[in-house]
C-alpha cells in the first residue's frame, strides 16, 4: 500500500517535471539571466522536483521502520479531498466574478466565502472583516504596488 507521502512525493516529482519542461522552453528575452524571468520558473522546477524525490525517499524509509499499516493512513482522505474540491470550486468561482463585480467586491466575497466554507458563523464581524481585508489588499495591490484591478460594475465607463 502506498503512503500518502509517497504519492505527494509523486505528485511534486510530476508537477516539478512539468515546471521545469516548461521553464525551459520558455522564450528567452532581453530581461534573461540567472535570477530574473528565466531563472526563478528553473529555480522552482528544480526544487519541486528534489523536493518530491526527497518526500518518496522518506516515505520509503518510514515505511521500513513503520509498525501501523499504510491502509488505515487513507481513512478520511476521500473527505478532504472533496473539501479542497470545495475550495478550488469558489475559487473558480471568484475568477469568473472578478471581471464583472471587480476586485474589492469579489475579494470580499471571496473571504466571507471561504471562511463560511470553512465553518465560520457568518455574522457582522465576519462581514467586517472580509470588508477590511478586501480595501487592504487593494490597497496593496492597486495603490502600493501599481497593479491595475478590475473595477467591474463600479467602473466608470
Amino acid at each position: 500500500m502506498l503512503s500518502r507521502d509517497f504519492v505527494g512525493g509523486l505528485v511534486a516529482i510530476a508537477l516539478g517535471s512539468l515546471y521545469l519542461i516548461f521553464s525551459f522552453r520558455q522564450r528567452v528575452s532581453a530581461l534573461a539571466d540567472t535570477i530574473g524571468p528565466a531563472g526563478i520558473p528553473k529555480v522552482l522546477g528544480i526544487l519541486m522536483l528534489s523536493l518530491g524525490i526527497i518526500l518518496c525517499a522518506q516515505a520509503i524509509f518510514q515505511t521500513r521502520k513503520s509498525v501501523v499499516p499504510a491502509a488505515t493512513e487513507w481513512d478520511g482522505e476521500a473527505r478532504k479531498i472533496f473539501r479542497a474540491f470545495g475550495l478550488v470550486v469558489i475559487g473558480v468561482i471568484y475568477i469568473f466574478m472578478l471581471t464583472f463585480l471587480g476586485y474589492v467586491l469579489s475579494i470580499a466575497l471571496l473571504l466571507v466565502a471561504v471562511a463560511f466554507y470553512l465553518g465560520a458563523a457568518f455574522n457582522l464581524r465576519m462581514i467586517l472583516i472580509a470588508a477590511a481585508g478586501a480595501v487592504l489588499l487593494w490597497t496593496i495591490f492597486v495603490i502600493l504596488l501599481g497593479v491595475p484591478m478590475p473595477a467591474g460594475i463600479f467602473s466608470q465607463g
